[in-house]
């Protein structure tokens, strides 16, 4: 929940923000300055290049002491890790410290006030003494408190106390309750969670530790989005059990005309069956995806773990799908160990989750291409590699990979559209499995999607 760049900007100490996988950065004013850069419009690398110029983007302690140029600089670097941002935001404090210690100038305080009131988010911050150091209106209004129980320096208990007795903690003694958060908030652990308040609003509310045990709360108002998904979850799953018997039909009756059952055909009209017959396979697809995906966020889809020789699991899903890559113009190569490698799996969802992996590789390679399939066991744990030399995915288009309905904004190399429902449900099959997917892709050069499992799950025995 970082403030948007531009209010930053003019902040009275250098800021400097680089994102997890060092493709975003952000200098304000100061930043620009102290690194010999533009302040306008400065390019993330040339950000990057001079802190790594400046040995400023390393490892170590969260504060230090540096020299830059004739100025000595305390720098200060705090680490965000959230759902939708994560990096590191380097504060540069110049000179010795004040007298006062590490507290910031009440002119200071009002600015970053000022500042956090745009934000729609609330935000708090209290500080290894449970003091409150700052807030914006948003967590006021959010919470609906009385704005005279916020004050600077004021002890956060008696805000806590009064979220306990209004019921904001859940059923319970209120004192009880009371005393549970201020052992939490003691130990400064994060906590994350939502509540709907009692006028319907619905509020995600996280607590995230920071340097010199400082507490960061943040409130977002999700209701809207809640209300939504929740919506669009019902609207699927009604739609997708309306639509499949009579789609199964009407599939059944195209499948016996292609075949003659109904009498010869004309060759035109031939040609008008298959383009139906095709479109209903594909609806048919689509429709069991929904439900499939529906039931597995509900964890209603039944899980059958048996001993299984995955070397044969994957010889079966290549035969499966080598026809639909050769049509493509594309060939694939098994490599397997000599020795078996057995584990305990679902057999029919494993080869659901290579079979969307092997007809993604297929459709986004070029013709006369080979998409490889590798398989390594280790002494814990054995890896399946789908492996293409395809064109690879964007930087944006990985964040949202496994979401569903996630499409990156360009046709396959054959130009067959799917349904972005494939890797969500992949990603929850193997995550039922207590495996993991990790991606390797780089545009113009392919991408290798690796299936990481265990012999036998944990849950294997319970199913």
């Amino acid at each position: 929940m970082i403030p948007p760049a531009s209010l930053f900007a003019h902040l009275p100490v250098p800021i400097i923000f680089i994102d997890s996988a060092k493709i975003e950065a952000f200098a304000n004013c100061r930043g620009c300055a102290l690194l010999g850069l533009s302040s306008e419009n400065v390019p993330a690398r040339r950000i990057l290049a001079a802190m790594a110029a400046l040995q400023l983007d390393r490892s170590g302690p969260a504060t230090f002491e540096t020299d830059i140029g004739p100025r000595r600089y305390r720098v200060e670097i705090v680490a965000i890790e959230q759902s939708d941002l994560s990096g590191r935001i380097w504060l540069f404090h110049d000179g010795a410290p004040a007298k006062t210690g590490r507290e910031m100038p009440p002119a200071f305080h009002a600015l970053m006030k000022a500042m956090l009131d745009k934000l729609e988010d609330g935000v708090m911050l209290i500080d290894g003494q449970q003091r409150i150091r700052i807030w914006n209106d948003a967590y006021i209004a959010m919470l609906d408190l009385p704005p005279a129980l916020l004050e600077q320096g004021a002890d956060v208990m008696p805000l806590i106390r009064l979220l306990a007795d209004r019921g904001d903690f859940g059923p319970g003694d209120p004192a009880v309750l009371a005393d549970l958060v201020s052992l939490s908030l003691a130990s400064r652990e994060p906590v994350r969670g939502e509540r709907q308040m009692a006028d319907g609003k619905i509020i995600a509310a996280e607590w995230i530790a920071l340097p010199d045990d400082h507490l960061l709360f943040c409130l977002r108002n999700v209701t809207h989005e809640r209300t939504a998904s929740r919506f669009k979850d019902e609207l699927i799953a009604t739609v997708s059990h309306e639509l499949r018997t009579p789609l199964t039909v009407i599939s059944g009756a195209l499948g016996l005309l292609r075949a003659g059952k109904g009498g010869e055909t004309e060759a035109s009209a031939a040609d008008l069956i298959d383009v139906a017959y095709n479109n209903s396979d594909r609806l048919i697809r689509l429709v069991n995806e929904l439900l499939d995906i529906d039931k597995l966020q509900s964890d209603m889809l039944d899980f059958n773990f048996e001993p299984t020789d995955m070397g044969l699991l994957l010889c079966s899903a290549v035969e499966q799908n080598l026809p639909y890559a050769h049509g493509l113009g594309v060939a694939i190569d098994l490599e397997i160990p000599d020795e078996p490698v057995v584990a305990e799996v679902d057999r029919g969802r494993l080869l659901q989750v290579m079979s969307n992996f092997l007809s993604n590789a297929a459709k986004f390679s070029p013709a006369g291409s080979h998409v490889r399939v590798r398989l390594i066991s280790s002494a814990l744990r054995f890896r399946i590699s789908i492996i293409d030399t395809g064109r690879g995915m964007s930087p944006e288009f990985c964040r949202r990979l496994f979401t569903r309905f996630a499409q990156e904004n360009r046709a396959s190399e054959h130009g067959q559209a799917g349904t972005g429902l494939g890797l969500a449900i992949c990603k929850s099959i193997v995550d039922r499995h207590e495996g993991q997917i990790l991606v390797d892709t780089r545009e113009g050069a392919g991408t290798t999607f690796h299936v990481d499992l265990p012999y036998a799950a944990k849950t294997a025995s319970t199913n």
